[in-house]
């Protein structure tokens, strides 16, 4: 099957669709016979409703699509103050009737190459985010949390061709959670790394990632494990992040199950090395779609912990809404499989306005100026494709 074909014909047509990387390539999803735009009042009927087929499915017979932060949150009881909003929906979800395979290898170039774009702007600038950071660190001298993630947005105006972006992204910096929803009246583009819930069965994994260290020309896989081994800092972080995981899927799990598959290893990116270990359990049998969701979602290495504190504090200090950062996007199918990644390296295009949104970790031995500059190094990639 020609890819360049396929993607060329789907993009005429103007169809919505989805893809999403898989281990053999990507799959493309579309024709939707469903979409469903969630809100605080239908989430938890959508979540108990899915029919839950035990026989043969087809490929098919699933919801694609993404939970918010703010919905995820709302599911598991923490309130938000008021904030700055662009109104994009809490979470949309879609029935494919159509899934086609693609290659490992995207080509698409878009007919018309004029791209309107303005420079970036950030949301938050060094000194503020200083303050910001220093009042954290009291919070965490208090015992209030233990770690907090601060985030940054980047935005600027711009009109962009989404494919055209996706597959010049998984160009140069494929991701295993990488994935493109286009719409109508939004597009999501994403390299995420990190996978918060594969299920299969009884079987159910998790995968945090804490700890980041930018490549340059000396390093390798084999010296960056050697500093993230080194570094007190990065270690507590991943150590608390990985001890949180693994207590969110013990209140699902059968007890004695949830045990480290891997620990400590690095995975190599564009423009850092991660930090990750993987978890896994045996669900209890009585664990239902939204038990799994209220468990794990919002995922810990991307909030901080405890969670719920930590959700407050961050919650208090946020001006703005973080739409689908820090969310979750994958599917769920109707055997009650599922696989689900946290929203980070993501740009949200809606009403002609791109956002990313990065953020890294406040623990006590944490350095300011330090953590600015990463949550810039994340961003990178993302902003070079306006370039």
């Amino acid at each position: 099957m020609n890819t360049k074909k396929i993607l060329n014909d789907i993009n005429l047509s103007a169809k919505p669709y989805i893809i999403y990387k898989t281990s053999k390539g990507f799959d493309l999803f579309t024709d939707f016979s469903k979409k469903i735009i969630l809100s605080n009042n239908n989430v938890n009927n959508f979540l108990k409703t899915i029919y839950l087929n035990k026989k043969k499915i087809k490929q098919t017979d699933l919801y694609i699509g993404f939970f918010g932060y703010e919905l995820l949150n709302y599911l598991i009881g923490v309130k938000f103050p008021k904030q700055k909003t662009n109104s994009f929906p809490k979470g949309i979800f879609y029935k494919p009737e159509t899934l086609i395979s693609l290659s490992e290898n995207l080509s698409f170039k878009a007919s018309s190459t004029e791209k309107k774009s303005k420079q970036f702007k950030i949301n938050i600038n060094r000194k503020n985010y200083t303050k910001i950071f220093n009042k954290f660190k009291k919070k965490i001298k208090k015992g209030e949390t233990y770690q907090i993630k601060i985030c940054t947005k980047y935005k600027n105006e711009s009109k962009i061709d989404p494919l055209e972006f996706f597959c010049r992204l998984s160009k140069s910096n494929l991701a295993p959670e990488a994935f493109l929803i286009k719409d109508k009246n939004y597009s999501v583009i994403s390299c995420s790394p990190e996978t918060l819930i594969e299920k299969k069965g009884r079987s159910i994994i998790t995968k945090p990632i804490a700890g980041t260290l930018k490549k340059n020309a000396s390093l390798n896989k084999s010296k960056a494990l050697q500093y993230f081994r080194k570094n007190i800092k990065e270690t507590k972080e991943h150590n608390m992040i990985v001890d949180m995981e693994r207590s969110d899927l013990s209140r699902i799990c059968v007890p004695g199950t949830v045990k480290i598959k891997k620990e400590k290893t690095v995975e190599e990116y564009k423009d850092l090395f991660h930090y990750v270990s993987l978890i896994e359990g045996k669900l209890n049998e009585k664990v239902k779609t939204i038990d799994i969701v209220k468990s794990m979602m919002p995922g810990g290495s991307v909030i901080g912990c405890p969670k719920i504190s930590t959700l407050n504090l961050l919650n208090e200090q946020e001006k703005e809404n973080r739409n689908i950062y820090t969310g979750s996007f994958g599917y769920i199918k109707f055997n009650g499989d599922m696989k689900f990644n946290i929203i980070i390296r993501s740009i949200l295009n809606f009403k002609n306005i791109s956002e990313i949104s990065v953020a890294s970790g406040v623990v006590i031995d944490s350095n300011a100026n330090h953590e600015f500059n990463e949550n810039f190094i994340k961003a990178k990639a993302l902003i070079d494709l306006f370039k």
